[in-house]
């Protein structure tokens, strides 16, 4: 096998071929669902079982179906989680009649359900508010164990439908969802690289930018309302921030002599960690978005690039070929105490998990495949095998999924899978290149 190119050519031929109002009630208690969740998995049972019936409409003219979109939703987004196994499509609960809806519930219990989610409707003008109530069979009982309200824009069903979703995933985990999350993207379907975002399961892209340019490499801030990305909207890879819900105008972040690429918000978005090679030669460094200031945190003949922070804070994960071929280190985030954390293949595009347990990277060993180290360098373990290239991993806020592009479709498409490599499935199989994906935070 040919030896690996060196981390500057790799670079090089990247961007070469990058040319080609949410109303909530208050937080309910949540220990009876969590409850449910840990007798069932005791039990031997793999996933929960829930039944999602059509939700009731108690008032209003329902024009867009939502009563029947909303549990659809939701239930796909119950069973992307892998946590469920969901039944829906069934008729609604009456609205009113509290002895036919136990008698449906006994019949849920009966086929072996373990939970059931009730859904009331109510449309008035252009808002939509539903009430959730989510039922424990495996009680004789059948006791409620929460009732929450959300209300949304009507045309913003889906978001409602992955609200309620999470909440789900909340009561019996103890931990929200993703399902109201977002996913940015490059895309070259306008036939220039441009920047996009999409629901988390691939609906609803939305284009970003329109200045027929190279968009590279977005970053979600940590309160999930902004991106830093790398552009060649004024001809030079410059840094940028855009506004993806706000109507504000694109900011210009870094715009130094040569590279300005790779950004990654610190966890308290008061810093982003990024490439700059003003001084020469690709090194990390520190935005101060209050100031605009750069410190520079790396300084060494080799190539240091692609920062990604910790949890914590605390501590960067880098791409060096300072021991010769690209490897992943690790620095205090103040640049100290620099450790190599990989030493086979040849490595690139870190991402820290949210858990703070595990870093995925890229490593070309053979082909391009996703793996995880955990931060002290053991533990190095593959994630995907082909078919194709698999690179450029972000995690979900949960820690337990990651979004990819991969090649095994023919074009760079974006997959998401289980942090153990299951479940791998496509999120997009449109025309053109769909590359760099980022996770987004949990939505404001």
């Amino acid at each position: 096998m040919a030896p690996p190119r060196p981390l500057v050519l790799t670079l090089v031929l990247v961007w070469a071929l990058a040319l080609g109002g949410l109303l909530v009630m208050p937080a309910p208690i949540h220990s009876q669902g969590v409850d449910v969740f840990l007798n069932v998995m005791a039990g031997g049972s793999k996933k929960l079982n829930i039944v999602i019936p059509e939700f009731t409409l108690v008032a209003g003219k329902d024009a867009q179906g939502l009563a029947k979109k909303i549990p659809e939703v939701a239930g796909a987004d119950l069973r992307f989680s892998a946590l469920f196994s969901v039944v829906s499509g069934t008729p609604p609960f009456p609205a009113a009649d509290s002895e036919t809806t136990k008698g449906m519930l006994k019949e849920f219990a009966a086929s072996g359900a373990h939970a059931a989610l009730q859904g009331l409707l109510t449309l008035r003008g252009d808002r939509a508010e539903t009430e959730m109530r989510l039922y424990d069979l495996t009680n004789p009982d059948q006791r409620l164990i929460t009732s929450k309200r959300f209300e949304l824009r009507g045309a913003d069903g889906r978001r409602l439908a992955h609200k309620i979703a999470d909440e789900v995933v909340y009561q019996f985990t103890g931990e929200l969802g993703i399902a109201d999350t977002k996913i940015a993207y490059a895309g070259s379907a306008s036939g220039t690289k441009e920047l996009y975002d999409m629901d988390y399961d691939g609906a609803a892209p939305l284009r970003l930018t329109h200045n027929e340019s190279i968009n590279l490499s977005p970053a979600w801030s940590p309160d999930g309302r902004s991106l830093a990305f790398t552009s060649y909207m004024r001809g030079y890879p410059y840094l940028y921030r855009l506004f993806p819900f706000e109507r504000r105008p694109i900011q210009l972040l870094a715009g130094f002599l040569g590279i300005n690429t790779s950004p990654a918000w610190s966890p308290d978005g008061r810093f982003v960690a990024l490439t700059l090679s003003k001084d020469g030669n690709p090194e990390i460094y520190l935005l101060n978005m209050a100031t605009g200031a750069t410190r520079r945190l790396t300084s060494h003949p080799g190539i240091d690039t692609e920062p990604t922070w910790s949890p914590t804070g605390r501590e960067i994960t880098f791409i060096s070929d300072r021991t010769g071929a690209a490897h992943l280190f690790v620095m205090d985030a103040e640049g100290a105490n620099v450790r190599q954390l990989t030493f086979a293949g040849f490595n690139t595009q870190p991402r820290w998990s949210p858990k703070g347990d595990a870093i995925a990277y890229t490593s070309r060993q053979g082909g391009n495949d996703i793996w995880v180290v955990s931060p002290d360098g053991s533990n190095a373990r593959r994630l995907t095998a082909g078919p194709g290239s698999n690179e450029s991993a972000s995690w979900a806020p949960n820690g337990r999924h990651l979004v990819f592009q991969s090649s095994r479709l023919g074009s760079w498409q974006l997959f998401t899978m289980l942090v153990d490599g299951s479940e791998q499935q496509p999120l997009t199989r449109g025309a053109g290149e769909f590359t760099s994906p980022a996770w987004s935070p949990r939505l404001p």
